[in-house]
């Protein structure tokens, strides 16, 4: 299992966005660098009741979050396998056979359970690639050049670089500039670092972009923790290239509504926090 970090709040919002973009500019091919396991069984400690279930116990109240494909692809899974969707199950449930897929992943038990959803699903052309994203995902827009695809990039690194020479934010500003739909996800631990990703991305593309930033507020003023996604200070990001003005949109409208839905939330540690949500927008 590649991913630690299932389900938490950086999870929530990296997927909900990723599924918005999904469900209105459905891609002939789509891409993943990162995709980790296909799902993962659900745990109940306290980044996940912050996460994932306290997003689907608010939910229902929010008529944007009730509405959003997301929550109804999470809610099926978790009750119908016990199972929190990865990234890449979210896109083949979204998309199904309509698309085309190429999952990448150095772990050998991630990339066994990508092949056994997607055979499970019926997804035909589906190429699990056990190799670095970055070369895997810049030789697939070479092949693909022109044609209809989105490319969803979720590091652990985002400079450090693969044996093609790529850092995968190298790779997003590459995607980018072709004209491809691009989901770059970040993630942060300090308050000051805040957006980071979205100056480096203008300065490396001149594709229009757009950035919904949330970050953990509370009393604490001290630093954050990304592997604890419920402390003060922590945060995380998407970055959208190439998308219609009707998906930022909708991404905008979801990233409020979590704000809302979280408004005085009892972190962990027993004090009260928010959520801050920010946009940033560079148009064409």
């Amino acid at each position: 299992m590649a991913n630690r970090h299932f389900g938490k709040l950086s999870d929530v919002w990296k997927h909900a966005a990723l599924a918005e973009v999904l469900e209105r500019q459905p891609p002939q091919r789509y891409a993943e660098t990162h995709a980790g396991s296909g799902a993962y069984p659900i745990v109940h400690d306290t980044e996940r009741q912050f996460g994932i279930l306290r997003f689907l116990d608010v939910a229902p109240r929010s008529e944007v979050l009730a509405r959003s494909r997301y929550r109804a692809v999470a809610a099926s899974w978790l009750d119908s396998r016990g199972h929190y969707p990865g990234s890449a199950l979210l896109a083949m449930t979204v998309l199904g056979d309509a698309s085309s897929y190429l999952l990448c992943d150095l772990d050998p038990g991630s990339a066994a359970d990508l092949r056994r959803w997607a055979s499970e699903l019926s997804i035909h052309d589906c190429e699990v690639a056990q190799a670095d994203g970055m070369a895997a995902v810049a030789s697939w827009l070479d092949r693909h050049a022109g044609q209809a695809g989105l490319v969803h990039i979720d590091p652990f690194d985002p400079d450090a670089r693969g044996p093609a020479g790529y850092s995968a934010f190298e790779l997003a500003g590459r995607v980018a500039d072709s004209g491809t739909p691009l989901v770059y996800w970040y993630g942060y631990d300090e308050h000051g670092q805040r957006a980071w990703a979205w100056p480096r991305m203008t300065a490396q593309t001149r594709a229009p972009l757009w950035c919904g930033d949330v970050m953990i507020t509370g009393v604490s003023r001290t630093p954050g923790d990304l592997g604890r996604a419920t402390t003060p200070g922590t945060g995380f990001g998407v970055v959208l290239a190439n998308v219609q003005a009707s998906t930022v949109s909708a991404c905008t409208a979801v990233g409020h509504a979590l704000a809302d839905a979280y408004a005085g939330v009892l972190l962990p540690d027993g004090t009260r926090g928010n959520l801050s949500f920010t946009t940033r927008l560079r148009e064409a």
